[in-house]
């Protein structure tokens, strides 16, 4: 398995943006220079930060010198909860230039470090409140003003700048700091943003064999928006000299977000918050990281498995010999079995495998999951580990199946649970699955309802067997085709015509002729698994999938049915429903509760109750107006239940339910 970690060696095939990044870096005449390195979370930002400065500190007059740029790491996520982040990064900047000075520019680095302790003690003294209280003070607001704002805004913040800098001022000369060295008289002492600022050029333009001073910035989209704007004022006021240059690693919807919410006073004249305007000031370049391709993803997670079976040296050869296939264009997968053996001879064993089921699973994996390297990293460890944790209980388990469930379990987990409730309506392959993959793969898309038995869905239930060859268990307790009955022929019609459950069930392996059973066990981590249903006759959990179905028509029967079973049944069937409920308020046993309370009066009490349990957040706003239509008025319970929804402080919950129950009462209903 891999760590969520950056990396150093370039896995992703991002050679032309370290390239775009070190020509920008490298380049005299572009300092001083901001770059935003923008991209999505897991896109690989660090990971490229981390390359592009290994590629710098190679940059030496010989091999005896030092590197001609000086690199620095800083992430300002890392200091905001106990420190002031504009003093902690301008110090870890001084502590990186101070190391390279000699000792005739140690005098000069005291009073700079002096200059950010002092600005530390102001920022923990003043603290978090005082400092939002004047947002309208930071100077950087200003750069990023479009000049046709109001000029009573601009006055106010002018205002809040000059107060401002007199308080940073007044506590940089508290008698209680820190005094100067042996020597150094107080004409000396660095008072102010221009002063610091010109004596942090004056150390970094005397340093020998030094380009540039570089400093790496990351999860700066992490931070509170008090947190973005320091770092951009520590940058701007403060450090941004000749010979230096900064890179932001962020995904600039988030810090823009952020921005508009530290200024939320400060608007544009149309209304818009000055977030994107903010960083157009702030960044003088701008280098986008794309979403992989399909060849890079799965050149990407082939070199991932290779990693685990290859010793350093093959590994080594392996990352080479795909670099230079990149080097030709990326529209093709640079790493598989086959440039393995060319480059390694003999390829283990383990690799060939992995690397074999990795092939029959990459189109699963752009079901949601390519383009994005954390997320494909975090699917392979997942996906791996579930795997290991099988075999250590003799389970067998294929991982493309495994691969394929999982992929809708994560990206459309609503259809992954529809799967797993018909899976509990009986042992051995899914019936309604097969006539599924047969409608998706070019069978019947159409069902006819009613005349003599319904031919045209016993058609389609005959093709799905065909098609999938499909072997039922001989312990098979489910003892219909998934189209013998209207109401599932309906359903399975609904689910299988959706667009992504159609791209879902084209991909490889077909799963209708497979149990699995031992599948869900593993890949079910969010599943409303029911005790009670389980205990269910095979019958009642057939009937309540079907009470839980997403067409109207096939649900409204089942809930009919309900009505009409022996007492002893229905309540086994509605304790298994409240469950169903009380697990996932969300899902569809919401719906089927409420049409449930409506058409068999008797479970009222019992549902109402389970309603009254539901955290108010977690009430459907979408079902909750049903609430109102469906429940019998003027019943105590029922009324109990509406007047604490309306009464409760949930978002939008109070407003849904106050609209339903004026609508009823103006239409009359009693």
């Amino acid at each position: 398995m891999w760590a969520d970690n950056e990396t150093e060696v370039d896995l992703l095939g991002f050679d032309f943006l370290v390239d775009t990044l070190f020509v920008a870096l490298t380049e005299p005449r572009l300092l001083p220079l901001t770059v935003g390195l923008l991209g999505d979370w897991g896109s690989g930002k660090s990971s490229l930060m981390r390359i592009t400065r290994q590629e710098l500190l190679k940059i030496r007059d010989d091999e005896e010198s030092p590197s001609r740029y000086v690199c620095v790491e800083f992430s300002p996520w890392q200091y905001e909860d106990y420190d002031d982040v504009k003093a902690a990064l301008m110090t870890t900047v001084l502590d990186a230039v101070g190391a390279r000075a000699g000792g005739d520019q140690q005098e000069q680095m005291s009073r700079l470090r002096r200059f950010a302790q002092g600005l530390g003690r102001w920022g923990r003294r003043g603290g978090r409140v005082a400092v939002s209280t004047a947002q309208a003070a930071a100077p950087l607001a200003l750069l990023a003003m479009d000049s046709g704002m109001d000029p009573q805004v601009l006055d106010l913040t002018r205002a809040g700048v000059n107060a401002a800098a007199s308080e940073a001022n007044k506590l940089l000369e508290d008698p209680k700091a820190e005094q100067p060295v042996s020597g150094e008289g107080p004409a000396e002492a660095i008072t102010d943003a221009g002063r610091f600022r010109a004596e942090f050029a004056k150390v970094v333009s005397t340093l020998e064999h030094l380009d540039a001073v570089v400093v790496f910035i990351d999860d700066l989209d992490r931070c509170l928006p008090e947190t973005v704007v320091d770092t951009f004022e520590a940058i701007r006021l403060f450090l941004n000299t000749p010979k230096t240059a900064y890179v932001l690693a962020a995904n600039q919807a988030v810090v823009e977000s952020a921005i508009d919410s530290r200024y939320p006073q400060l608007r544009r004249p149309d209304g818009a918050g000055i977030g994107a305007d903010y960083l157009e000031k702030m960044l003088q370049l701008k280098v986008a990281i794309p979403p992989l391709s399909a060849p890079e993803a799965d050149t990407y997670v082939n070199l991932l498995l290779a990693e685990l079976h290859l010793d350093d040296a093959q590994f080594a050869k392996v990352v080479d010999e795909t670099r230079r296939r990149r080097e030709a264009g990326n529209l093709q997968v640079a790493f598989t079995v086959g440039m393995a053996g060319a480059v390694l001879g003999d390829v283990p064993p383990d690799l060939v495998r992995d690397l074999n089921w990795a092939a029959s699973i990459a189109e699963v994996l752009g079901g949601g999951l390519r383009g994005n390297p954390r997320q494909l990293k975090r699917f392979l460890n997942n996906l791996l580990l579930k795997h290991r944790s099988a075999q250590r209980r003799k389970i067998t388990l294929e991982l493309p199946v495994l691969a394929k469930l999982m992929v809708l379990e994560e990206q459309h987990f609503s259809d992954f649970q529809r799967l797993f409730d018909w899976q509990l309506t009986g042992l051995g392959p899914i019936s309604e699955l097969a006539a599924a993959e047969s409608i998706a793969r070019g069978g019947s898309t159409t069902f006819e309802p009613g005349g003599d038995g319904d031919t045209s869905q016993q058609d389609v239930a005959d093709t799905a067997d065909e098609s999938s060859g499909a072997r039922r268990s001989p312990t098979s307790k489910r003892g219909r085709k998934a189209t013998q009955q209207p109401q599932v022929a309906e359903e399975v019609q609904a689910w299988s015509v959706k667009p992504h459950v159609r791209a879902w069930l084209r991909l490889e392996p077909p799963l209708g002729e497979i149990d699995l059973a031992p599948y869900f066990t593993y890949s079910r981590d969010k599943l409303a698994f029911s005790i009670a249903v389980t205990r269910l006759p095979p019958h009642l959990q057939e009937l309540l999938t079907r009470a839980q179905a997403e067409v109207a028509g096939q649900r409204r029967l089942a809930c009919d049915e309900i009505g009409k079973l022996p007492n002893a049944e229905r309540v086994q069937l509605v304790e298994a429903l409240v469950e169903v409920l009380a697990r996932r308020p969300g899902g569809p046993a919401f719906v089927t509760a409420l049409e449930l309370a409506e058409r068999a009066p008797d479970t009222l009490p019992v549902i109402c109750d389970a309603l009254m349990r539901i955290p108010s957040e977690a009430v459907p706003r979408a079902q909750a107006a049903n609430a109102v239509l469906r429940l019998p008025v003027g019943n105590p319970t029922v009324s109990a239940l509406l007047d604490r929804w309306e009464s409760s402080d949930a978002p939008g919950l109070k407003s849904v339910i106050s609209a339903a129950r004026e609508a009823q009462r103006r239409s009359g209903r009693r």
